[in-house]
């Protein structure tokens, strides 16, 4: 038995050191890697998005110096032709004003490329420009209706061989940003593809693992269960022979007249040589009636002849026999009788037998056992009954861990995967949106996966205790419900229990909890923790439709309640309910501290 403690003690302990700390250190990196890649990537877009808004910006004003050169040889046309002279000079004037600044905020453009090869190209074509535009600009100032032929000629001339290096200057400049456009693209390429081999790494070393430790912790845990049942049983085994000794103590109490007496004396054949009244008394028989050999005797109450000659052998050889026999009075009743036969020597030597009538023991034994078989076989009809409910109830769990990963992680994991490979690196817009969207489910897959965790084993109570595991429980199903949790500790309870006596008080709490929102359809539920001296209270009330209690399926128990109470039972504590339709349910648990 001790053994059986110490193995299934070994066990819970390694259960209860079952950590995730490996894995979530893999996965907390992985995330992390992918959440500065994602930012990263966003980085980049946004930072080309605004240079590619200035390089447009920039050929769009390469492409207005054209024009304005074109409306500044329109304009000196007009004069030359004396079209109204005066407006047009005023135009041309501010023509030439705004070709100028331009002209000069693109030379400032080129300072600002990185390619010294493009660079080059562009400061060549701009000096080009600059020189035709300064013998324009010098031309059209001093211009009027009464300039010659010859100056007009000189200007179109002019207005010619810029048009064509500002054309060369816009084709660079288009060239410029294509080539940056190929570098985002690239870079966003290369930051796809590292992406994906971390979610694939992620896939075979995190998720992978998670869900193996998941299987490799309900296989331990079934395995406990079965080592505690049988430990159960034990105890029940040792309980029921513990009350069998008080009860045979109670019932079979020696008396002064029930002590071992001489019953009577056998020669080495087996004949009486004497016969005590005690033995008459006992079969209530005469000396008269009684027979004179004890192999007749025996013989007569069904002993084999040869049992009876092996047991006198013994005896004869110098050892001492000692059992029970059962024998029938003279009224036919059965008569149980604890002898012992030892050999007297002497002349002659005998064999001397000495017993007492156990009658009264044995019948006692025999309703003892009329009464544990009663006992007996309404406990394995109420263990086959727990034991069908644990096993529905490990079902229930597992089909909800599966459900969760089915339905969360595992939905996440797809969209994600759509996701990605709908990426275009071509369509920066587009994939920029889908980055982000990426970047929202990853998110989500996050905080799935801390979620099933949490529910599985939370860390909290392992390192701080019940309260804190209670404080995160009320808040993470707060956030992941639409029912309020409230949770209070009026008396600052801070003590710890045993891992296990904290587990089983945390299983009852969620249990409550998850019944009022799921059943009750409670829209609030109150958790309220207080202590003293003697015991820790725990009240769980919702404000749910509640049920009627002289009308329960939970009479027997009901599933949740079952397993609450059973709980409660494992750590020496107490549960009650207190529920009426439509004012809601409460749960009072109390747990002993000095025990614990």
């Amino acid at each position: 038995m001790q053994k059986t403690n110490k193995h299934t003690r070994t066990l819970t302990h390694r259960i209860e050191k079952l950590s995730l700390k490996k894995l979530w250190t893999l996965y907390s990196i992985a995330i992390t890697i992918i959440i500065l890649l994602l930012t990263f990537s966003q980085i980049i877009n946004y930072s080309f998005s605004q240079k590619q808004s200035v390089d447009a910006d920039i050929i769009n004003m390469a492409g207005r110096q054209r024009m304005l050169s074109q409306k500044i040889t329109k304009c000196i046309l007009l004069i030359h032709n004396d079209h109204a002279p005066d407006t047009y000079a005023k135009e041309l004037k501010k023509a030439i004003q705004l070709w100028k600044k331009s002209h000069e905020q693109l030379g400032k453009h080129n300072t600002k490329i990185n390619n010294e090869i493009i660079k080059s190209d562009a400061d060549f074509l701009y000096a080009k420009s600059d020189a035709f535009l300064k013998k324009i600009i010098d031309d059209a100032k001093g211009f009027s209706d009464q300039s010659s032929k010859e100056v007009v000629q000189e200007i179109l001339d002019n207005e010619a061989y810029y048009l064509v290096h500002m054309d060369q200057l816009v084709g660079i400049y288009s060239d410029y940003a294509n080539y940056k456009l190929k570098l985002v693209q690239n870079t966003s390429i290369l930051l796809f593809i590292i992406t994906l081999v971390i979610l694939f790494f992620e896939l075979f070393y995190v998720f992978r693992p998670t869900a193996t430790r998941i299987n490799k912790t309900i296989a331990e845990l079934e395995k406990t269960k079965n080592i505690n049942h049988e430990k159960i049983q034990e105890i029940d085994q040792l309980y029921r022979s513990l009350g069998q000794a008080y009860q045979h103590l109670s019932e079979s109490k020696e008396t002064d007249e029930n002590l071992h007496a001489t019953l009577a004396k056998v020669n080495m054949e087996g004949d009486f040589t004497f016969i005590s009244e005690k033995l008459f008394d006992i079969i209530q028989t005469k000396a008269d009636d009684f027979t004179s050999s004890l192999y007749y005797w025996l013989a007569s109450e069904g002993y084999k002849k040869e049992m009876i000659q092996e047991i006198l052998d013994i005896v004869i050889n110098g050892e001492t026999w000692a059992g029970t026999i059962k024998v029938t009075d003279a009224e036919g009743d059965f008569k149980w009788l604890e002898i012992i036969l030892s050999k007297i020597y002497g002349k002659p030597t005998e064999i001397l037998i000495v017993g007492r009538d156990i009658t009264d023991q044995k019948e006692s034994e025999e309703r003892s056992k009329e009464i544990n078989q009663e006992e007996i076989d309404k406990h394995i009809e109420t263990q086959k009954s727990r034991s069908l409910l644990i096993l529905k109830g490990q079902e229930e769990e597992r089909g909800r861990i599966s459900k969760d990963i089915h339905d969360g992680i595992g939905q996440l994991l797809t969209a994600l995967k759509f996701s990605l490979e709908s990426i275009n690196p071509a369509q920066v817009k587009i994939s920029t949106n889908k980055l982000k969207e990426s970047k929202g489910l990853l998110k989500n897959i996050i905080r799935e996966v801390r979620r099933v965790s949490f529910n599985l084993s939370p860390n909290t109570l392992g390192d701080y205790g019940i309260h804190a595991v209670l404080t995160r429980f009320a808040q993470e199903t707060s956030r992941l419900s639409d029912v309020e949790i409230k949770y209070s500790n009026t008396s600052d309870f801070n003590q710890r229990f045993e891992k296990h006596i904290e587990t089983n008080i945390y299983r009852i709490v969620q249990e409550a909890v998850n019944n009022a929102i799921k059943y009750a359809e409670a829209e609030e539920v109150d958790i309220h923790l207080s202590h003293d001296f003697e015991a820790l209270y725990i009240e769980i009330s919702d404000n749910g439709k509640g049920f009627d209690m002289n009308n329960l399926e939970i009479h027997g128990g009901g599933n949740g309640l079952l397993n609450m109470k059973e709980r409660a039972g494992f750590v020496g504590g107490e549960i009650s309910v207190s529920s009426a339709k439509g004012k809601g349910t409460k749960i009072s648990v109390e747990v002993p501290i000095e025990e614990n």
